[in-house]
This record gives C-alpha cells, structure tokens and sequence, in this order.
C-alpha cells in the first residue's frame, strides 16, 4: 500500500463532535476519554471546525461515518481576540486557530500544511486576513515555514506547556 503524498489529502468542514477523537490521541491523550476532549467554544456559532483526509485506507486514521477516506488531522477557527499581546490588526480582522493536530503517521507529508491552507481559506472566506493562535513549543518550525510570524515571547500554559502567538497576515480578503 503506498503512502499518503500532498495531493492525496483533503479538507473538509467536520461537526465538533467528529474531532473529539483526535483530539485525544493527539492533543490531549492525559484526558480520561474523548469525550472530554471539549473547549469551551466548540458549540458557538462562529466556530468552524476542519478535518483532513488521507484518501488511503490507512489503519492509523479515524474512520468517520459520513466521510469517505481517514481522518488524520483537525483544526477550529473561532472569531476570538488575541489578549496574550499587542497585535497589529483589529478584532474583527482574525480568526483564531485552536486545537491544531496531525496524527504522527502523517507528519512531514502535507496534511498539517493542508489543513492550514483550509483554515486560511475560510479566514479569507469570512472577510478576515488575519490567522492567529498559541503555538506549542514543538510546533514553532511548522509554524514558520508556513509563514507565521511570532507575536511574543515563549509562555506556559498549564498542563500542556510552552507556547507562543503567532500570526499569519494573508492577502487581502476575498470580495
């Protein structure tokens, strides 16, 4: 069976129920079960929840009902203000990146990169040209390659460890 490459992957928009489970395995593994893989903003209005697919059958994904192929990485945007510090942009201009993770099998193969191009699609979709969030430490590279800048020094969060904000300014919002 041959590997997931870039143009195997695909994004699609996800219920907040359906990222719970990776979530888990990725993020949160200290968590007693999925289920309580849950934040705070999952159910409001203005969130958007993104998965995406390896189209190969692989045994590492997360099968989900209503989707062909694996879920191997997901994502939530949320129109939320950065208060960790001084920003450039305006409230309404962002959208808040948040509980971003790729299954390990998928790692360096496009599909973090994937899902972020989703996520920048609908910051442009929405009117906005700004994608934030808090970066974990491991991800500052990820983060940089795909053209994040960093807004401030490194800080702890509790129970999950060294981050920093970081932005990425996208062109100007779709009309």
């Amino acid at each position: 069976m041959r590997g997931p490459h870039l143009t195997d992957f695909e994004v699609r928009v996800l219920r907040p129920e359906e990222t719970r489970e990776l979530r888990h395995r990725v993020l949160w593994p200290h968590k007693p079960s999925a289920q309580q893989c849950v934040i705070d903003l999952d159910e409001t209005d203005h969130a958007t929840h993104l998965g995406v697919f390896a189209q190969d059958d692989e045994p590492w994904g997360v099968s989900l009902k209503r989707h062909a192929g694996v879920l191997v990485g997901v994502c939530s945007l949320f129109d939320q203000p950065c208060i960790r510090c001084k920003v450039p942009w305006e409230d309404h201009e962002a959208l808040r990146l948040r509980v971003m993770g790729t299954l390990p099998e998928v790692r360096g193969l496009g599909a973090g990169a994937a899902l972020i191009a989703g996520a920048s699609d609908e910051v442009l979709r929405r009117g906005k040209t700004v994608l934030w969030c808090d970066a974990r430490e491991v991800a500052f590279g990820f983060y940089e390659r795909l053209g994040f800048d960093f807004m401030n020094e490194v800080y702890e969060l509790p129970d999950v460890g060294p981050h920093r904000t970081m932005a990425l300014v996208l062109s100007s919002p779709r009309n």
